[in-house]
């Protein structure tokens, strides 16, 4: 009896230090974009709160700890802008619509996936000083980013890295890119809280947005970019690249 609990406390041992593709997620082909599409989407929805089987952490909410954004007075929109301790809520809600280029071969790969998210919200601290169009900004506290029906784009080239004798990827380029239908913006205590000054600038902010988020385009790009690639590699770190997908 005692060599049958050592043996198989030793093949559970084993079976705990070998990571393989967790068993409550559905494999595809490499080849079959349709699942792939759509298992992404399913993992990303039911699992907000991550997915240890695949090295995902919490993506509700994700946390951005700075954004520090600096134009120049030759700018339309000429300011120092720092945003600190972001939130930014949705990402659970992702649709994957396509994915492109996914391969067996890691050193052929090149990944592209498209995803809509219907309502994208960051909140967190700001501060802001400078020229926005023709008008005088400046301001200290809460802000809020509400991004209506969010079209993101994901596209990266994998490295091959061996590890135990086996191949695992990670990212090599990472690019993201995103536009929205409507970019909601509130900014609280514009003008050391005067009220009336805070609704107009809030006001012309929004009916100018696209200009503002033109702007702002890069700097958000960069700092989700840094966090998706983050989580991505943790996933490729996790996983044999070779046990991902069902054999074609």
């Amino acid at each position: 009896m005692k060599l049958n609990f050592a043996f198989s406390l030793l093949i559970m041992l084993r079976n705990l230090s070998a990571a393989k593709f967790p068993l409550d997620i559905p494999q595809c082909k490499a080849s079959d974009t349709n699942c792939l599409s759509k298992i992404i989407t399913k993992i990303v929805q039911q699992h907000p709160n991550g997915h240890s089987g695949l090295a995902i952490p919490k993506l509700e909410p994700l946390r951005i700890n700075r954004i520090d954004i600096t134009q120049g007075a030759s700018s339309p929109i000429a300011i120092n802008l720092n945003f600190r301790d972001l939130d930014l809520s949705g990402i659970s809600n992702a649709v994957i619509n396509r994915v492109v280029g996914f391969d067996t071969d890691p050193s052929t790969s090149k990944y592209e996936v498209y995803a809509i998210v219907p309502k994208i919200s960051i909140s967190g601290k700001y501060k802001i000083d400078g020229r926005v169009l023709v008008l005088p900004i400046k301001g200290e506290g809460k802000a809020n980013l509400v991004f209506d029906n969010a079209n993101l784009v994901v596209k990266y080239k994998p490295k091959v890295i061996e590890k135990t004798g086996k191949e695992y990827i990670q990212t090599e380029r990472f690019q993201l890119d995103f536009d929205t239908e409507r970019l909601h913006i509130n900014l609280d205590n514009l003008f050391n809280g005067d009220k009336a000054l805070g609704e107009n600038m809030n006001q012309f902010l929004n009916e100018n947005w696209r200009d503002i988020l033109n702007e702002l385009k890069p700097s958000i790009s960069f700092a989700v970019e840094e966090i998706l690639k983050g989580i991505i590699n943790r996933i490729f770190l996790k996983i044999p690249y070779s046990e991902i997908f069902l054999k074609q």
